[in-house]
């Protein structure tokens, strides 16, 4: 008796399509197994980051082409911290009931290749459907160049110099959802200038740099004219808007993925300039974070941005 052929479709559907996908790499474990085979010739970094609809995208504006975007991006951001080069990622993904396969197949495809085009393809994941709004988490592992360490936050050392990758603030208005991971300049920072300590700003200058300075175990001044012209456009368009000023824009709203490079006194300056850096201030070994005013006043740096379970 002939057993009926069941028809593919569904989850089923979208896994064979993203075999088509995900499939090329050669070794004894292909996709579609129960675990991935990576064969490192050095020790892996690994991150994880987790998106939520209605925290950090809206559906209800952001294709899923720019939300799968975004959740590889933040991975990648964590990697151009730590000057690492990615390697490959995992994906898991909740999705919403009332979401068809097409939306999950956009939604994965993007985050694939925005990582092939820094050279971490998605090589498996999970995907799976509930009533509530939709999740997704990337994995993704690293590596350092041979013979270079990862560069850590913890340590930042009194009279360092800080700068920045990029200018910062407002990035609620676009920025959030399609910035590039900073992966190309961490490198040639990390070459060129020996950092001791690196972070990438995901929830406000003020709150990501205090967390490099508490794990470093010193405190910072921000020279008042540095940080103002550190300044995005962004920034002064929202304070127009909403009536913030700029410079809190700057220091609070976050998701600017921009790097805060900690580099050595004697790192040379021009170097910095060459590479695009922005100018911001300096380590000191009294805990907090200051404003250095144009007369030379050191007034508080309010410590806040986003967080979870405030």
């Amino acid at each position: 008796m002939n057993e009926p052929v069941r028809e593919v479709r569904g989850e089923l559907q979208l896994v064979r399509r993203l075999a088509a996908l995900l499939g090329g790499r050669a070794g004894s474990v292909k996709f579609g197994d129960d675990m991935c085979l990576i064969e490192p010739d050095q020790p892996l970094l690994w991150t994880v980051d987790m998106l939520m609809d209605g925290v950090d995208f809206d559906s209800r504006q952001h294709s899923w082409q720019s939300i799968g975007r975004k959740a590889m991006a933040v991975n990648l951001s964590d990697c151009a911290a730590m000057a690492a080069l990615p390697v490959a990622g995992l994906c898991a993904v909740a999705l919403n009931d009332r979401l068809g396969m097409e939306d999950a197949w956009e939604l994965l495809r993007a985050a694939h290749e925005f990582g092939l085009a820094y050279g971490c393809p998605l090589v498996g994941g999970d995907t799976n459907s509930w009533s509530s709004p939709t999740v997704i988490s990337i994995s993704v592992a690293a590596r350092c160049e041979p013979g270079r360490e990862p560069v850590r936050r913890d340590g930042a050392r009194p009279g360092d110099r800080i700068w920045l990758t990029g200018p910062v603030g407002g990035s609620i208005l676009g920025r959030h959802m399609d910035f590039e991971p900073r992966l190309r300049i961490a490198q040639q920072i990390a070459l060129h200038l020996h950092p001791h300590a690196m972070i990438d700003i995901s929830d406000g200058l003020a709150l990501d740099l205090w967390r490099l300075l508490d794990a470093s175990g010193c405190g910072a001044v921000l020279e008042q004219e540095a940080l103002d012209a550190a300044i995005h456009e962004d920034a002064r368009r929202l304070s127009v808007q909403d009536g913030g000023s700029p410079r809190e824009h700057a220091l609070y709203d976050g998701e600017d993925f921009e790097l805060i490079a900690i580099v050595p006194s004697d790192a040379p300056e021009e170097t910095c300039r060459e590479l695009g850096l922005l100018p911001l201030g300096r380590t000191v070994d009294q805990n907090g974070l200051l404003l250095e005013q144009a007369d030379g006043r050191l007034v508080p740096i309010t410590i806040r941005g986003w967080e979870h379970f405030r």
